[in-house]
């Protein structure tokens, strides 16, 4: 097969004759991010018998990389200590044109979330960026029973995933079409509305949707219409499905400017439950 099919999307190579009409206004480009894929090795339990990955790994759930002198995030506004959902172990990311992310220290992501009341506290999210990583536990905070109560009574999710990642690329047809990135003549409209369906069908059956955690790309599976996305600018910087509740579903976002400037203070997000 000659490289240029092979740099052209699969869907555009099995396309139906009947939607030959709209090949051109199809995007012909494969956009890379980065997958995530989770294995479970443990729980967290309530009893604090330790978390199965070190304190350095790359993961969802169990205990955070904290350096001593670090405090442990807390919501600005009421003092609630906030959820540690994941990190990531930046030297482990495979490097992707277009998505500058940090390529070593850890990158971390806290959640002010009361898992049953699916409430958010007034300050979403935090993330921490650790430039530099010991390996040395006598620097890095061990003890995290201090979190028991609240880990308690906000059910805070008890699995610990292991993470590795994987460079991929996608047409991310959809996400790009409702975000009117692809224009369609309006005598080509009804067409493209069968189209969208086809399409749905085609990356089911082929397994070839790229709907799941990821780093960049864009997003495939976030109801605008029930979620609250006011105020949030920029690119996706990580779409998290959490295995252990697979019904809640985090969103980050970043301005490339910050991200080249490794500044994750602006970063927005959201959150959806279904």
């Amino acid at each position: 097969m000659l490289e240029e099919d092979m740099n052209t999307p699969q869907f555009l190579r099995d396309l139906p004759p009947q939607f030959e009409p709209l090949r051109s206004f199809l995007p012909t480009d494969l956009l890379p991010y980065i997958k995530i894929i989770e294995e479970a090795v443990g729980n967290l339990n309530f009893d604090f018998a330790g978390d199965p990955l070190e304190l350095w790994q790359s993961k969802i759930g169990g205990y955070p990389y904290l350096p001593k002198g670090t405090s442990y995030p807390v919501d600005r506004e009421t003092g609630e200590m906030m959820m540690f959902l994941m990190q990531v172990n930046c030297a482990e990311l495979p490097q992707i044109d277009g998505l500058p992310l940090p390529q070593h220290g850890i990158l971390q992501f806290y959640l002010g979330l009361d898992v049953p009341m699916c409430a958010l506290s007034p300050e979403k999210h935090r993330i921490l960026y650790f430039p530099e990583i010991s390996h040395d536990k006598s620097n890095l905070v061990t003890d995290f029973s201090f979190t028991k109560s609240i880990r308690e009574s906000h059910e805070w999710y008890e699995q610990v995933y292991a993470l590795k990642f994987s460079a991929e690329q996608d047409s991310f047809w959809e996400a790009r079409y409702w975000d009117e990135q692809i224009s369609i003549p309006d005598d080509l409209m009804e067409l493209s509305e069968d189209f969208n369906s086809w399409i749905s069908d085609y990356n089911d059956e082929n397994q070839t949707a790229s709907i799941g955690n990821k780093l960049g790309g864009y997003v495939e599976s976030l109801p605008s219409e029930e979620v609250d996305m006011e105020g949030i600018k920029g690119r996706l910087l990580l779409e998290l499905q959490h295995e252990f509740n697979s019904d809640d579903h985090f969103y980050f976002f970043i301005e490339d400017s910050d991200l080249v400037n490794l500044d994750f203070s602006k970063v927005g997000s959201c959150f959806w439950r279904m």
